[in-house]
């Protein structure tokens, strides 16, 4: 076989390759876009992917990060005077679990999907561990 017919023939391959990427990509609800965080229906849609997708790793690495950051703001502005907790989740709880509780909570109450990621966050968490007046 000649390298131009290869050339061809893997031309072929590649446009059907990024076809029915670009297919599964606009079934699934997750888009490159989501990563910019413009709601958060979008960070449903990076906690949620599957993990055969390509961008699997990427996506569940930014879902823990935004996470991780989320923790930390909490507990640094908890060490203030005029701060009232606003959740109060047991010691033992993982971040694997505060992502399925807000994934979860987005899910039930999809009025949610267009709030800002945080505030998003926030609700889920405070109505799954509520803090006691």
């Amino acid at each position: 076989m000649t390298g131009r017919r290869w050339i061809g023939i893997l031309s072929i391959a590649l446009w059907g390759t990024l076809a029915a990427a670009s297919v599964h990509a606009e079934t699934d609800g997750f888009s490159l876009e989501d990563f910019k965080l413009g709601s958060a229906g979008d960070l449903v849609d990076v906690c949620t992917l599957e993990p055969g997708h390509q961008h699997y790793t990427a996506a569940i690495a930014f879902c823990y990060g935004f996470f991780e950051g989320a923790i930390h703001y909490h507990e640094a502005i908890s060490g203030t005077e005029r701060h009232v907790d606003l959740v109060c989740d047991p010691p033992e709880t993982t971040r694997l679990q505060a992502v399925e509780v807000f994934v979860a909570y987005l899910q039930a109450n999809p009025q949610y999907r267009d709030e800002a990621s945080i505030d998003a966050i926030f609700r889920a968490l405070i109505d799954r561990w509520p803090c006691s007046e």
